[in-house]
């Protein structure tokens, strides 16, 4: 099907009725390739990314996207703000903090509601009590895993002069400090946390029990991208709520396990346990929902810890707009 539309023909459509040809004739929403960006390229988070490039889901919404793992969530939303991202996911408070300064952008979907965090103790260390004294492995001072271990530690009857804590930075190195026997306990993340329980080291507990409204990662767009590919950012979610039914859709669980252990690396049995984890508590959005609630608790923590000098409320930073519409 051979297809040339004029300007004024495509006023007389209107936008959402040309657009719809463009589709049914086989073509890209777009001359130019859909800019997307996360933080790595191995993080088993983005499991409603790798679905949706395994099956082929992007495609199926006529986009063109170019994947692009940023390296980090500041990296993610630096490039998303200079444009050469035009959707990321990333880290939430990553996105709050650059809106919060000024950029140009808004959350337009949820993908990680919960945050995968767990406090894991050295093989001697079974309980919170005997914690104390001990040193602990967190990302940074103003880190999210230091928010999270203070609160499980706080309602496990421990106040901060029990503890003392060391900054490490990644989840790896966190990992590695526990295992050298460096750290009495260690904050770590998937698939980490379970290789070190599959060593003997001890569960002291999963953040989601402790903080259970919370929105860990979310969907955010370069607003002055957005303003002129209305089309594409609703299709681009639709593609996104697709491979997040997928996830869910328990006939899927094998090959959804397959696709994980391809993406984020290690055995089959460890990404069959990351799987079995984020069913239980419900870790990926279902529906790509953006959680307000969530989002005002990530605020709040930025708060507290006095990196966020002016509050913001969530509504300052969504725009659900494109979900909405995706959903119809």
């Amino acid at each position: 099907m051979r297809l040339c539309l004029t300007i004024k023909q495509t006023l007389r459509m209107g936008a959402a009725a040309a657009a719809a040809l463009l589709i049914g004739a086989g073509a890209t929403l777009a001359a130019e390739p859909l800019q997307f960006g996360t933080t790595g390229r191995s993080d088993s988070t983005s499991i409603a990314t790798y679905i949706a490039l395994e099956k082929k889901f992007f495609e199926a919404e006529k986009l063109d996207v170019v994947w692009t793992p940023a390296g980090s969530a500041a990296r993610a939303v630096q490039q998303t703000v200079a444009g050469s991202l035009n959707i990321s996911i990333a880290a939430t408070d990553a996105t709050v903090r650059a809106i919060a300064g000024g950029a140009g952008l808004r959350i337009i979907a949820g993908t990680v509601h919960a945050a995968p965090f767990r406090t894991v103790g050295a093989k001697g260390v079974a309980t919170w009590d005997s914690l104390k004294g001990k040193l602990v492995s967190v990302g940074g001072p103003t880190d999210q895993t230091l928010f999270f271990f203070r609160i499980m530690a706080r309602k496990n009857g421990l106040a901060e002069k029990d503890y003392d804590l060391i900054y490490a930075g990644t989840t790896p190195a966190r990992f590695s400090q526990l295992m050298s026997g460096q750290v009495g306990a260690a904050v770590l993340t998937n698939p980490n946390d379970l290789m070190a329980l599959a060593e003997g080291f001890n569960d002291l507990g999963v953040a989601p029990d402790y903080v259970p409204v919370w929105a860990q990662n979310n969907a955010f767009i370069n607003v002055n991208w957005a303003r002129t590919h209305r089309v594409e950012t609703v299709a681009f979610l639709r593609a996104l709520r697709r491979s997040v039914d997928y996830f869910y859709d328990g006939k899927n669980r094998d090959e959804v396990v397959d696709i994980m252990a391809k993406y984020a690396g290690g055995d089959r049995a460890t990404a069959d346990k990351i799987y079995g984890f984020y069913i239980d508590k419900q870790i990926i959005a279902a529906k790509a929902a953006i959680s307000p609630d969530g989002i005002q608790a990530v605020i709040d923590s930025l708060v507290a810890t006095g990196e966020l000098k002016t509050p913001l409320k969530a509504a300052d930073v969504i725009d659900g707009g494109y979900l909405e519409e995706a959903g119809r």
